[in-house]
């Protein structure tokens, strides 16, 4: 269960593809039925966890919307394949893709895609993959790419706490903070400038915001009692806690400004005698947690103050974590069924739900993509990216151990 406050303390697997770079690991589907990419290896490719074919061909492949194959030239690709990717490395600085629509008679053959991209090759070259990979699954299904993002996680080794910052695919790892105490609760603002968390440094739950350039940080709730949960509004100007200074647990908003003693916390849910984990939309729309029907399920409001409504109805009597898509049609959460805490989704508009994430038993802190089309969550001492139908699902091998929570960055 995904820690947040003192207050809350089957699908069948098929392992079908292990890229060249062993520290993506995916299992799920076969890929029928899937629009067909061949990926030939591009000229003069770099070695390493640093090949820009397999990088591209992974980015494609963890969105579990196209059936990617690697070909070691063009002679071998059947001529079923639907697009062709092919590319180079030139003057040990240029990146330059050419991707192409093979199905059809030879006057529909056309190019989708023909670009080059400059780069640093001391500095960070799996940067320009991604950025490639986003360009390509933007022009195959006018969705933005989401392979530059980031994600957070916070780690827990021997007796010490650490907030880590990394590509979405767990390369590229920075540390942000390590503290002595427990860090809980990881929640990005809309513009991935900043991120804000709970440590028991002080001795009891007091909740951070840290700006990810600058590196400052400061306390913006720190009340008698209990302070955590945070989320920032839209604009980032406020946040909502979890707060405990009344009575019960209830959620308030603060402003994004260092705290002083006597500041007000404007009250914003008193639902049930735990009100928790608050996840604000775009909208104003706001889901969270509360014990109001006896024990944790997850309820819907808003800014305005609006009359909470239930949204886990025959899920169980376990429900928490949610979070609500940047186009506000899902929400994502953990349900607890016979000892089971598994990542689910749920279509707003019909409230059906259905878990995503396969082969595990310990689901905690998910979250979605930019594009809405992937989810964090880990689970097991592992991270994990599935996609939102639950048919594809990945596992980073460049993170492990303890983990406390993990958030995925809200910008591209």
């Amino acid at each position: 269960m995904k820690i947040r406050t003192l207050g809350f303390i089957g699908l069948f697997i098929i392992s079908f593809h292990i890229n060249a770079d062993q520290n993506i690991e995916i299992v799920g589907g076969n890929g029928m039925g899937l629009p067909s990419i061949a990926v030939v290896n591009f000229e003069s490719d770099i070695s390493s966890d640093n090949n820009i074919t397999d990088i591209i061909a992974s980015d494609l492949t963890i969105t579990g919307e196209f059936n990617v194959k690697k070909y070691s030239s063009l002679d071998n690709i059947e001529s079923s394949v639907q697009y062709i990717l092919t590319g180079a490395i030139t003057n040990g600085n240029q990146l330059s893709f050419r991707l192409t629509n093979n199905v059809g008679t030879e006057s529909e053959n056309k190019t989708l895609a023909n670009q080059t991209y400059s780069f640093n090759p001391d500095g960070n070259i799996r940067k320009v993959a991604h950025t490639s990979s986003n360009a390509i699954y933007k022009q195959l299904t006018n969705v933005p790419g989401i392979f530059t993002s980031k994600i957070a996680y916070i780690l827990h080794s021997g007796n010490s706490y650490s907030i880590v910052i990394s590509d979405y695919d767990g390369y590229n790892q920075k540390t942000l903070l390590t503290a002595k105490s427990p860090i809980i609760s990881l929640a990005w603002d809309n513009a991935g400038q900043q991120i804000s968390y709970a440590t028991l440094e002080l001795g009891k739950p007091v909740v951070y915001v840290q700006d990810l350039y600058k590196t400052n940080r400061y306390i913006v709730s720190n009340y008698s009692g209990s302070n955590s949960s945070p989320a920032f509004t839209g604009d980032a100007s406020q946040l909502a806690v979890t707060l405990t200074k009344d009575y019960g647990s209830h959620v308030y908003l603060v402003n994004n400004k260092p705290f002083k003693s006597g500041t007000p916390a404007a009250s914003l849910i008193n639902f049930g005698s735990i009100d928790t984990e608050a996840s604000i939309g775009k909208n104003g729309s706001i889901v969270f947690t509360s014990n109001h029907d006896g024990g944790p399920q997850i309820f819907m409001t808003d800014l305005k103050g609006s009359t909470p409504v239930r949204m886990t109805l025959n899920l169980g009597n376990y429900n928490t974590t949610p979070h609500l898509s940047h186009d506000l049609s899902k929400m994502i959460f953990i349900n607890r069924n016979y000892g089971t805490l598994k990542t689910y989704v749920m279509n707003l508009a019909t409230k059906a739900s259905y878990p995503v994430s396969m082969n595990s038993s310990l689901d905690i802190g998910p979250s979605f993509a930019p594009n809405d089309k992937l989810i964090l969550f880990s689970s097991n001492s592992s991270m994990y990216i599935v996609n939102v139908n639950g048919t594809t699902q990945t596992k980073l091998n460049k993170i492990s151990g303890d983990i406390i929570d993990s958030s995925w960055s809200n910008s591209y």
